[in-house]
C-alpha cells in the first residue's frame, strides 16, 4: 500500500492508494484538514495499517438517519429475516426516537460516538419514556450500527451495550429467566373459577392447546374445525402502537394443525351458540370479522386487555402468580410429564424440540429419576 502526505496551504494533506476498482484502476483518496504534519503523517499510518489488515472503512459523509431510513430499514425488511411487526417497531423508534432528534439524525454515521448514544438515552428519559423503550431505541441502533460493521461502513459499535459480570443469584445458577407453570389442581381450579366467564371457551382453549395470545385472538371460524376436532394457526393479532393489528404467526413453525379433546370441541360449540346470539341482538351494530373470540359488538380483544382479565382473575381465584403465556407453559409442561413425545409437543405448540428441552427441562423434577429407575429395571 502506498501513500504520502502533502502539505497544501497552512493545512496538510493524506493521499494514499485505497485498492482498485471493477476495472483493474488503482483508486486514490485525499484526506485533508490536517493541521500539522504529525497528525497526517499519524492517520496515513493507520489507515494504511486498516488497509494491510483488511479491516478498513472507506471515509463516507452519509449521515446517520439516510443510512437508517435509506440503507439499512429497506435492507432488512427486503431480508425477510424478522417478523412484520418487529421491522415496524425497528421503523417507529427510528422515526419517533432518532429522527425527531436532528443534532443526531444530522450527524454523519461514522462521527456518531458513545456520547452521542449516551446523550440520546438522556434526553428520551428527560422526555418520560420508560427505562424498557430506551433500551428499545439503544438496541435499535446496535442493530444497526453491528451491521454497518459487517458491511464495512464503521468500524466499531458506539451504542454497544458492555457486558457486565452477573450477580450470582442466592437461588443458585441458572435459575434467572425460568418459566413457572400451574400444578394439574391449579388449573382445574383456573377452570372452575372462570367456568362462568364469557370467554371461558378461549381460557380453555389456552389451557389444552397451548396457543399464544396471539394466535387466540386472531383465531376465525374459518380456521377452526369442530367436526374435525382441530385448529389451524395462520395468523395472529398483535399489539401496535396506538392499537392492534393482524400479522402472520410468530414463526414458521407457529403455522400448524393442533387437535382438540372432546369437551373443549364441546365448549367451543356453546361458545359459537352464544355469539350467534350476541351477533343477532346487536343487528347492524355487530362488526363480523369471524373472529372466534371478540367483543361483544365483534371487535377485536386488544392483547394488553386480555393479559389484564388473566391476571385480574388469577388473583381473584388466589391462585400461583404466573402470565396468561404460563397458560402455554404449563400445557407443554403438562404433556411433557405424561410422557408425550417432545417432537410432538414441540410440533403442538409450535416450537422447535431444542427450544421445548431448554424451556422446560427445570420443570421435570422427576425424569431424571424415573430415568435411572428404568435404566436399572432392564438389567435387574
Amino acid at each position: 500500500m502506498r501513500g504520502h502526505v502533502r502539505r497544501r496551504g497552512n493545512k496538510w494533506s493524506v493521499v494514499y492508494d485505497e485498492g482498485h476498482d471493477e476495472n483493474g484502476r488503482r483508486k486514490q483518496r485525499w484526506v485533508g484538514g490536517f493541521r500539522t504534519q504529525k497528525e497526517a503523517q499519524d492517520f496515513l499510518t493507520d489507515t494504511l495499517g486498516e488497509l494491510g489488515k483488511g479491516t478498513y472503512v472507506q471515509p463516507s459523509k452519509v449521515t446517520l438517519i439516510d443510512y437508517l431510513e435509506g440503507e439499512w430499514l429497506p435492507a432488512i425488511e427486503a431480508s425477510g429475516e424478522l417478523a412484520p411487526l418487529t421491522v415496524a417497531t425497528y421503523k417507529t423508534i427510528v422515526k419517533t426516537r432518532i429522527k425527531a432528534k436532528p443534532w443526531l439524525a444530522g450527524l454523519p454515521l461514522q462521527q456518531v460516538g458513545s456520547g452521542h448514544v449516551k446523550r440520546l438515552l438522556g434526553e428520551l428519559k428527560k422526555d418520560g419514556l420508560s427505562e424498557s423503550s430506551c433500551n428499545m431505541a439503544r438496541a435499535t441502533l446496535s442493530g444497526a450500527f453491528a451491521d454497518a460493521i459487517e458491511d464495512r461502513k464503521l468500524t466499531a459499535n458506539p451504542a454497544a451495550i458492555r457486558k457486565r459480570r452477573r450477580r450470582r443469584s442466592s437461588a443458585g445458577p441458572g435459575t434467572r429467566g425460568r418459566v413457572k407453570a400451574w400444578s394439574a389442581r391449579e388449573l382445574r381450579t383456573f377452570l372452575e373459577h372462570v367456568a362462568d366467564d364469557r370467554l371461558f371457551a378461549l381460557w380453555r382453549l389456552a389451557a389444552t392447546t397451548g396457543m399464544r395470545r396471539g394466535e387466540l385472538l386472531g383465531l376465525t371460524w374459518r380456521y377452526l374445525d369442530l367436526d374435525g376436532a382441530s385448529v389451524r394457526v395462520e395468523q395472529q393479532l398483535v399489539p401496535t402502537r396506538g392499537g392492534a393489528s393482524f400479522g402472520p404467526p410468530k414463526t414458521e413453525r407457529s403455522y400448524r394443525t393442533i387437535k382438540l379433546d372432546p369437551e373443549t370441541v364441546d365448549v367451543l360449540k356453546r361458545h359459537r351458540e352464544a355469539q350467534q346470539l350476541e351477533r343477532a341482538f346487536a343487528a347492524d351494530a355487530y362488526e363480523d370479522q369471524d373472529l372466534v373470540f371478540c367483543r361483544e359488538l365483534g371487535a377485536p380483544i386488544h392483547p394488553q386487555s386480555l393479559s389484564y382479565d388473566f391476571s385480574r382473575i388469577t388473583r381473584a381465584a388466589k391462585l400461583g402468580e404466573i402470565t396468561l403465556h404460563g397458560l402455554r407453559h404449563t400445557h407443554a409442561t403438562h404433556l411433557l410429564t405424561q410422557a408425550v413425545p417432545l417432537h410432538v409437543v414441540a410440533a403442538r405448540i409450535g416450537d422447535r424440540p431444542e427450544i421445548v428441552l431448554k424451556t422446560y427441562a427445570h420443570l421435570l423434577p422427576t425424569s431424571d429419576e424415573e430415568a435411572a429407575n428404568r435404566a436399572a429395571s432392564l438389567i435387574a
